[in-house]
């Protein structure tokens, strides 16, 4: 009997073993096939949490898009910055006091002793123009030589030659009056004269004196020159 007991010893092991191993398998299979699962059946750590990250927006033209930390800026030279200039600060105004035109003479000369003698620094300039003026010539000569005679016997004249047609430039005036008055001797002697308009050089001289920073303050004191007799008138100055 001794001896039978010890020969089947193993019998109950191999049975038991038996059962664990379906039990495992039957634990597998609802772990897998099961839904929702209490908590003592999450054998393994719990998974990581997972944060969705938006694809990054593809770049014109095929070119791969540039890495970036989300709301910054580039930082390189091939940034496209919008930069809005500043305003020039704007430019004080000034005013002066400008007396002319005055022709070459002494007219200039006095205005500008006066206004240095009341304690004004001066500029003087010259604007080259030119202006209107009345042109009397006597025409109708068959030679230079027979312009020359007329000039002679007129006492007066300059002779010139156009285009072969010799001619006698009497004078040039302001005006058209001036110009027919002064006509009208030569063409009492004989003599075909003609009037004609034309534009002449003509430079100017002007006086700027004076500083103020109000127009108001430089048409006061030239209202003060004007009494003192200088002409005179307000100019703003950069």
């Amino acid at each position: 009997m001794r001896w039978l007991i010890s020969r089947y010893t193993h019998v109950p092991l191999a049975a038991a073993s038996v059962v664990v191993l379906a039990i495992a398998i039957t634990l597998l299979l609802a772990y897998r096939l099961a839904g929702p699962r209490p908590g003592w059946w999450r054998l393994t750590s719990p998974s990581p949490s997972v944060m969705a990250v938006p694809a990054a927006p593809e770049a014109k033209d095929g070119a791969a898009p540039t890495e970036r930390p989300p709301g910054l800026g580039q930082v390189d030279g091939s940034a496209n910055v919008s930069i809005m200039p500043r305003p020039p600060a704007p430019v004080p105004e000034r005013y002066a006091l400008e007396s002319g035109p005055f022709p070459p003479g002494e007219a200039a000369d006095r205005l500008e002793s006066e206004l240095n003698r009341l304690g004004h620094s001066t500029v003087r300039f010259r604007k080259e123009d030119t202006t209107q003026v009345f042109v009397v010539t006597a025409t109708g000569f068959a030679s230079v030589d027979e312009a020359r005679q007329a000039a002679r016997d007129l006492g007066r004249g300059t002779v010139v030659d156009e285009a072969g047609v010799p001619e006698v430039v009497l004078g040039r005036h302001p005006s058209m009056a001036a110009a027919v008055a002064a006509a009208r001797p030569v063409r009492s002697r004989g003599f075909e004269v003609r009037v004609s308009e034309a534009l002449a050089p003509n430079g100017q001289y002007h006086i700027r004196f004076g500083q103020f920073v109000r127009r108001a303050d430089a048409q006061a004191y030239r209202d003060a020159l004007a009494r003192r007799g200088i002409v005179s008138r307000v100019v703003k100055v950069r």
